[in-house]
């Protein structure tokens, strides 16, 4: 058997500091998933800045080659249009200008395509940029006041470990040194009240004669699956 009636109001101050430390740990997490995604959010605005420039420069090399090929097409009608030029050299003229046109062509479907892709992000950029800017004042404002919720808990924790100490002097010191070893083991709840033949913590049915035991007196006994402190709060032998 073992006492547990000075352990039970001590582990409701541990839950409690347990309780304060998992809302501090999660409202970090809640500014620094923030964080993440306005650094994606601010990443993609760069890549399409990036894109932008790309496609700007591989617009201006598609028009130079356009103009390129117009002259050459110009040229190669002047050619056609001398004066004594051989039936074969005409026909090779106009087989060249159809394969200039063809590039042409290409080169115009390129440049109209890479003017819409333009025309596209030179819009999307700014609203993705206004919206990175907006997130970034509202993360301002939330991480003030988590900062402040924070220090809040952080006073909460620290009266009520004050409180602990206190009553942690009146507790036998085999008492405490054993729930605090079980506490270190465990890192959470540590000692469960119980009126059915099953641990809650490890969902284990207890045997005839654990319940016999622990109902036989208003201590606790060890799980021998999980070793938790268990008490009966059940019918009393």
């Amino acid at each position: 058997m073992i006492p547990v009636k000075k352990l039970i109001p001590l582990q409701d101050l541990d839950l409690k500091i347990d309780a304060a430390n998992a809302a501090i740990e999660e409202k970090k997490q809640k500014i620094q998933k923030m964080q993440r995604e306005i650094e994606a959010d601010s990443e993609l605005v760069e890549k399409k800045k990036a894109l932008l420039k790309k496609i700007h420069l591989r617009k201006r090399a598609a028009e130079s080659s356009f103009d390129s090929v117009n002259e050459q097409i110009k040229t190669a009608d002047l050619k056609m249009k001398s004066a004594g030029l051989a039936p074969a050299s005409y026909a090779a003229l106009e087989k060249e200008i159809v394969v200039f046109r063809q590039k042409a062509g290409e080169f115009e479907t390129s440049i109209l395509q890479d003017m819409e892709k333009i025309e596209m992000l030179e819009k999307d950029i700014p609203k993705g940029e206004k919206v990175v800017s907006g997130r970034k004042v509202h993360l301002e404002e939330v991480r003030a006041r988590v900062t402040d919720e924070i220090l809040a808990l952080k006073k909460e924790i620290e009266l009520v470990k004050t409180e602990r100490s206190q009553m942690s002097l009146s507790i036998e010191a085999d008492s405490l040194e054993m729930y605090e070893d079980l506490r270190q083991q465990k890192k959470g709840r540590v000692i469960f009240d119980i009126d059915v033949a099953s641990c809650p913590s490890c969902g284990m049915a207890l045997p005839g004669g654990f319940v016999s035991s622990a109902s036989s007196h208003d201590g606790a006994e060890k799980c021998s699956y999980c070793g938790i402190l268990l008490y009966w709060t059940g019918d009393r032998n």
